[in-house]
């Protein structure tokens, strides 16, 4: 099986250098693997970065547009990998040698799944990652266990492919899906701009293609990154879910407004888990009997 991470970015600096040494690492038993770059109009010399990479790499350039943004750069990456399982990262991201052999696993045993694994935050912040990168063991976890699918699983007590609104958690940050069925079903819809459910929306189509979904706790990568929910990105959010709601418009859909308030940077919720849950019931309400 070749493997294609497909990695957009935007002036990323060096995040992509980081994650490109991950990449470097990775054992994965005789796959062949090929990295897709596709810089998304960058300006900070990230044509560079990839060029020094080791990795068998495709470095792919897209001007800067009204136009441009993740749908688009993925969309992108995914037409010009030649893998036939696509894995997709950000660059903020470093992982363990093992992290994409993870994701292989499940795809050898079956031809029909999404693969989706946790994103966590590693705790101390930039002088963290650095000691972090030198042990390179990634023997510890880190102090932050941020992945709020870990908690729904955890709460609901059910594996990933038992949920009605498992779709909901293909989060594109950590994501893999043979390219065969991201080409049936369109790919990315470049309709969704700006920050959120794009990647939830592909994962309804994957989802209603006869997808099955799994969640692999091990196969784990970590962030420094510290941004939180802002009202820009509460803005995009709002706006994603009105196309969400109106290209499938019913009630499955319709109840991801009860993750409005999750959302908000207004708003406390004190039990955000208990919301997805909540949700949860409500797609399960809402599926033909």
């Amino acid at each position: 099986m070749k493997v294609s991470v497909v990695l957009p970015c935007y002036n990323a600096g060096p995040a992509l250098g980081r994650c490109l040494d991950s990449l470097r690492r990775q054992d994965l038993g005789g796959h062949a693997l090929e990295v897709v770059v596709v810089d998304d109009g960058s300006t900070d010399g990230t044509a560079r970065l990839a060029e020094r990479s080791t990795c068998d790499l495709v470095y792919l350039h897209k001007p800067r547009t009204a136009a441009s943004g993740r749908s688009a750069a993925r969309n992108t990456g995914i037409r010009h990998a030649t893998g036939d399982l696509v894995v997709m990262i950000d660059p903020d991201h470093v992982f363990p040698p093992d992290f994409l052999a993870r994701h292989v696993r499940h795809h050898e045993r079956r031809a029909d799944l999404v693969v989706a694994g946790p994103r966590h935050r590693l705790g101390e912040g930039e002088a963290g990652l650095e000691e972090f990168l030198r042990d390179r063991s990634f023997a510890r976890m880190p102090a932050e266990v941020r992945d709020v699918r870990v908690w729904v699983l955890a709460r609901l007590g059910a594996e990933l492919d038992a949920l009605a609104s498992c779709w909901l958690y293909a989060f594109s940050c950590n994501l893999s899906v043979r390219r065969e069925h991201l080409l049936a079903v369109g790919g990315f819809d470049e309709g969704f701009t700006g920050w959120g459910l794009e990647d939830s929306e592909l994962g309804y189509r994957l989802r209603r293609h006869g997808l099955a979904f799994v969640f692999e706790p091990d196969a784990v990568l970590y962030t420094w990154e510290r941004g939180g929910m802002t009202a820009r990105r509460y803005a995009d959010w709002r706006r994603n879910l009105a196309r969400f709601t109106a290209k499938h418009p019913g009630a499955d859909v319709a109840a991801l407004r009860l993750l409005d308030d999750n959302l908000n940077p207004d708003v406390t919720v004190r039990d955000g888990v208990g919301r997805y849950v909540d949700l949860e019931h409500a797609v399960r309400a809402a599926a033909p009997r």
